[in-house]
């Protein structure tokens, strides 16, 4: 079983290898949130959590994928899974 110290050194390792893919992308989270809701958020109910949560993910991983010359594949799939969830929460008929 690996030790607290240990675990915190694996940690440091996959923050490097994630930076050199990514940079410094949660850096421009903030941006472009704050440009898609210029007026803030107020969530209130369980749906407006979700649906929250999940434009949230859609924007990370749109920031990821535009990072670096090489952009990743698998980002731009779970665009489209968290867009398939969007659309399902925001289906009234559910």
């Amino acid at each position: 079983m690996p030790t607290p110290i240990e675990n915190m050194e694996q940690a440091i390792e996959t923050f490097k290898e994630r930076n050199k893919t990514y940079g410094d992308n949660y850096l421009q989270h903030g941006k472009v949130m704050q440009a898609l809701f210029p007026n803030g958020v107020d969530l209130r109910t369980l749906k407006e959590h979700n649906r929250f949560g999940i434009i949230n993910m859609i924007v990370a991983k749109l920031t990821r994928y535009c990072q670096g010359a090489q952009p990743h594949k698998d980002s731009i799939h779970d665009l489209g899974v968290y867009a398939f969830m969007l659309e399902s929460i925001d289906d009234d008929s559910l």
